[in-house]
């Protein structure tokens, strides 16, 4: 081969090699709905909208807040999300019962040693032990969920009476309120409204250190049919939650900027309480914990193996 037919020949293999590079740079990106809620484990879907997370995985996210998780699973199962977060106590009833739905990627992870979540009381309150809620109603933000598991071991094990215990249904956003008109007795309440409330909340308990000391507070989840029908959009939402997790986890104080946006709280007041941190894979070991504990309390119809809810691409 000539010098001169080898240089026309890399050069046409250049230029097929960068309009190929240009078709792909060209693809349409790819559109998913994604739900969560607005408060700081399930703000991943935002931060990775402003931090460029969705748009550099090929991913055109169109993310709406709803209200807590057993919202963000009904608009999963009825097709008006793509995605959602919500926790492994509502994946795995809706598993067991039939439902088309499985684990694509971990939320928010507990750690015991940087509790976000706790018991709380008003200041002024003469509750102090479990013995003393017997009798009461207990705030948290859904029945059949995470929060109801933990504080029942939590009740459990402080030799309180489970039967003499109401739990009530409420939004983090009201509890404050609720604890100060006397409307609950104790109220399940996170961050950031637990340092925003923390002139008038006596914290007594840290239930969630009962389920275990690290385990995942919240899974992202999605219809099987829709994961094995667009797997390459699936493992990119995969690949992008896990992105803004690492970014989230390393730049909390860039990240309390959206949140402090989208909870309309103080800035600096979102810099000051502890933050949650985002797991970066998905392991049955987080996750085991809370499904064994939601079935010793009946909150999940059966004995589940975390595995069995965790989505794999077909081969």
């Amino acid at each position: 081969m000539t010098l001169t037919r080898a240089r026309v020949l890399a050069a046409l293999a250049g230029g097929l090699a960068g309009a190929t590079g240009s078709a792909l740079r060209a693809q349409p990106l790819a559109a998913v709905r994604i739900g969560t809620s607005l408060s700081d484990p399930f703000l991943e879907p935002f931060y990775a909208q402003e931090q460029g997370f969705f748009t550099n995985g090929g991913l055109a996210a169109e993310v709406q807040p709803l209200s807590n998780g057993s919202a963000t699973m009904a608009a999963v199962l009825g097709g008006a999300l793509d995605v959602g977060n919500t926790d492994l106590i509502q994946v795995a009833n809706a598993y067991n019962r039939g439902a088309d739905v499985g684990v694509i990627a971990a939320g928010a992870i507990y750690d015991a040693n940087r509790p976000t979540i706790s018991l709380c009381v008003n200041k002024t309150s003469p509750y102090m032990t479990a013995k003393d809620l017997e009798g009461r109603t207990i705030a948290i933000p859904n029945l059949k969920s995470t929060g109801g598991v933990a504080i029942s071991e939590w009740l459990a094990r402080s030799n309180a009476d489970l039967t003499k215990i109401k739990f009530f249904e409420m939004l983090f956003s009201e509890m404050g309120a609720a604890l100060a008109a006397g409307r609950v007795a104790a109220a399940l309440d996170g961050e950031p409204f637990l340092t925003d409330a923390k002139n008038d909340i006596r914290r007594i308990a840290d239930p969630y250190d009962y389920v275990a000391k690290n385990f995942y507070t919240g899974v992202w989840c999605a219809k099987r049919t829709w994961l094995n029908a667009n797997v390459m959009t699936a493992k990119s939402v995969a690949g992008a939650l896990y992105s803004t997790a690492r970014w989230a986890n390393a730049h909390q104080s860039d990240s309390a900027v959206i949140a402090a946006r989208l909870t309309k709280l103080d800035v600096q007041n979102v810099r000051s309480f502890v933050r949650n941190t985002f797991a970066t894979s998905l392991e049955a070991r987080y996750a085991q914990p809370l499904l064994d504990l939601a079935f010793k309390y009946k909150v999940i119809d059966r004995a589940t193996t975390a595995r069995d809810l965790f989505w794999s691409a077909p081969a």
